[in-house]
């Protein structure tokens, strides 16, 4: 199988860990492997990817990132002819939030179209038998999948979109997603990484049924946390600091616990400061340590030498996180939200499913009466915590499945 993947960041960047791991299942099932990302720079990619792949490239560099997409995305000669039907069409120049998106959507579409790297990638599809041409995001180069197959007649390929949660549920931006419709109608394969996102993209779309796949993101196995005997109860939560992973808010309920505590969290962000400062508030049983950023290195790190009892994520909006995914490998039980696809991983018996608009006094009960069970309950938990992991989310499995359907549907003919 030839595979042609486009990507945000990724291999530049490792800002996408889920596709760090998925990649190192690509290689075993692929001929060839060619890769263009929106952002990066070719400079710093190590000896290892450039030797892994056949072509590796990138539409802008991160350091002029914005002045280069408005510049290339204004300035330039490509096609627009898509983007212009739609914003009549669907009369987004009376939606001035729809518009802002469009518009978004339009200068990635324009700069990418007219960058070299783009034109060296289409002429390497052209060259290749049988393409598999997989689009990570739902949206950024997605975008360009209608202007990029009038470049591809009289060749074989065929187009796979993966969609996760800002890429797929359009209430996030302002009920709108640019040329969805084309883009969906051009696609042999729409993979989204819960049931919660196909169910939603069905429900919405249903003339594409047909082309749906549920297909779980993975984690690889690390060995198990140990739980030991402590004199206090040790929580972790893992995200950027932003307001929709209401990370304060795992502050006011463990605030509310009368046992003692101990809270680690990973991730940094624009509201680090003012989690920082919020912490200074804190009860004097609850001890709180704010590692900021880490690798991901680092964490699995933290989660195979310290023990963990617990790990929470408050988030009023997800798609399937690999940190819930992460935490249930180590046999860690989960306090999560109700949100996206969290409930088809996380439930009573693996840790607690939580309502997205829970009450922080309910919630700190409902920690104070899981700390307070039998160690025998604890042990139960966290052996069904490993077993979700081994039966849903094991990266072995779920990569190993997905490109053998993905060298399967290469082998179709149109």
């Amino acid at each position: 199988m030839n595979l042609f993947l486009f990507t945000n960041f990724f291999p530049v960047k490792k800002s996408e860990p889920f596709l760090v791991n998925e990649f190192e299942f690509a290689k075993l099932n692929c001929h060839s492997i060619s890769i263009l990302s929106l952002y990066g720079n070719k400079k710093d990619l190590g000896k290892e990817i450039l030797t892994e792949v056949n072509l590796c490239s990138s539409v802008l560099e991160n350091s002029q990132k914005r002045w280069s997409l408005l510049f290339r995305g204004i300035f330039n000669l490509a096609s627009f002819s898509h983007h212009g039907l739609e914003f009549f069409r669907e009369k987004l120049f009376l939606q001035p939030k729809k518009a802002y998106w469009f518009f978004v959507s339009l200068l990635i579409t324009r700069a990418a179209l007219s960058s070299s790297a783009y034109k060296e990638m289409v002429t390497t599809i052209k060259k290749t038998k049988k393409p598999v041409l997989y689009f990570y995001w739902g949206d950024n180069l997605t975008w360009t999948i209608p202007y990029l197959v009038g470049h591809l007649k009289g060749v074989e390929y065929k187009i796979v979109l993966r969609l996760h949660r800002t890429d797929l549920y359009e209430n996030i931006k302002a009920n709108y997603a640019p040329l969805r419709h084309k883009i969906f109608s051009l696609s042999n394969l729409l993979v989204t990484i819960s049931d919660n996102g196909k169910d939603y993209l069905a429900f919405k779309y249903p003339l594409i049924t047909k082309k749906l796949k549920t297909s779980y993101l993975g984690v690889f196995d690390n060995g198990i946390n140990e739980r030991h005997a402590t004199s206090s109860f040790v929580v972790v939560s893992t995200s950027y600091v932003i307001s929709v992973k209401r990370v304060n808010l795992i502050f006011d309920a463990l605030q509310k616990v009368e046992s003692k505590i101990v809270w680690h969290h990973f991730g940094g962000g624009p509201l680090f400061d003012e989690l920082r400062q919020l912490v200074k508030t804190r009860r004097p049983d609850l001890q709180i340590i704010l590692h900021g950023h880490v690798t991901n290195k680092e964490l699995i790190e933290f989660y195979k030498t310290k023990p963990v009892d617990l790990f929470i994520n408050l988030s009023f909006s997800e798609g399937l996180p690999v940190s819930i995914m992460e935490a249930l490998s180590f046999g860690i039980p989960v306090f999560a939200t109700k949100v996206g696809g969290v409930s088809e991983l996380v439930s009573n018996e693996n840790g607690r499913l939580i309502e997205r608009d829970f009450d922080v006094s309910e919630l700190a009960h409902m920690l104070e009466n899981f700390i307070n069970r039998p160690d025998e309950e604890h042990t139960g938990c966290r052996k069904l915590a490993r077993k979700t992991f081994e039966e849903k989310v094991d990266a072995r499995i779920n990569y190993t499945t997905f490109y053998k359907e993905l060298k399967a549907l290469s082998e179709l003919s149109s």
